[in-house]
């Protein structure tokens, strides 16, 4: 361990544009908590902004931590990141979000208060891409009304969350397994053992980005939110085997249903992030290939509320 420091904030980056990274950092340097070291890992950056921005960050702060390697993918970095941590606790932190200033203090003194709970995340200001403003989530708070919530998805903003190191270690970390929605498995798994809550104040800034809608990214999305809950069910029957949840997954998700839900999640995402006219777009071509389908019709249906009814924009949402 290189740090005795009680919090390790972990962010891992590729080619994140400068302007988003600084305010991450200086979301974090500018906490009332400042007794604090920052690892940020660097997954194969290409893009020059990115590279000098983290050199330059680094360089004005000696609690920043930068590791610079060649492109892991997001799992094995955050793994490498909890390898690294000298913190007792781990917060997170994406390199396009950032965090309210007195997010970590709040953190640290609800898992003093609750020795035995083993993780909590908070609830979120979202934002479209170009940082305008959309609402604050609600989401479950206790560590009853998370464990329902699981079952249904993913009641945790990945980069609001703060855990125990030793927990996550006990627990292996993320599994490599998971491309995405690792963050899904891994806060079930911490759940299941340690317990989790959210804190009910919106400490941590959340931007919607509006990333590519493919099949093939909606069918890793499928796969692997199923994967986790297969293995969650298989944890309460005492035989979790990740390969056979795998498999199973895979085979559900070439059932189409899915498929179909993760990629309207996608456009989902799309429309939150501004780009309103792309998802109205990718809403209709989806309707188009389903024609039957109430889902992908009622999704186009409140598109179209959300574009001519900005006031109404929350409630579609709730």
């Amino acid at each position: 361990m290189v740090s005795r420091k009680p919090v390790t904030i972990l962010m891992a980056v590729r080619d994140t544009p400068a302007a988003m990274l600084r305010q991450a950092i200086d979301s974090i340097r500018r906490q009332t908590l400042q007794d604090w070291e920052f690892v940020i890992l660097d997954d194969g950056s290409e893009q020059r902004e990115t590279c000098a921005e983290l050199e330059r960050q680094a360089a004005a702060d000696s609690r920043i931590r930068l590791e610079r390697g060649p492109a892991r993918g997001l799992t094995p970095t955050l793994n490498l990141g909890l390898a690294l941590a000298g913190g007792d606790l781990i917060a997170r932190q994406d390199g396009d979000d950032w965090s309210e200033p007195n997010r970590l203090e709040c953190q640290m003194e609800f898992l003093r208060e609750h020795p035995h709970t083993g993780f909590c995340g908070t609830n979120v200001w979202t934002h479209q891409q170009n940082g305008r403003p959309l609402w604050a989530t609600r989401l479950p708070e206790s560590a009853v009304a998370v464990h329902e919530a699981l079952r249904r998805g993913n009641p945790f903003v990945h980069g609001s969350t703060m855990f125990r190191s030793a927990a996550a270690r006990a627990l292996g970390g993320y599994r490599e397994q998971f491309s995405c929605a690792q963050d899904y498995d891994f806060f079930w798994r911490l759940s299941d053992v340690y317990g989790g809550a959210n804190l009910p104040e919106p400490l941590y800034h959340y931007r919607y980005t509006a990333g590519a809608v493919s099949a093939r990214r909606a069918a890793e999305q499928a796969r692997s939110h199923r994967a986790a809950q297969v293995l969650a069910e298989a944890r309460r029957r005492g035989m979790e085997d990740v390969a056979d949840a795998w498999a199973l997954a895979e085979s559900e998700a070439q059932s189409g249903l899915g498929l179909l839900r993760a990629a309207l999640r996608q456009i989902d995402h799309r429309m939150l992030a501004g780009d309103i006219g792309a998802a109205g777009r990718a809403y209709v071509q989806v309707l188009a290939a389903h024609p039957a389908s109430r889902l992908a019709l009622g999704k186009l249906l409140r598109w179209a509320v959300f574009s001519v009814a900005p006031p109404a924009r929350e409630w579609c949402f709730r």
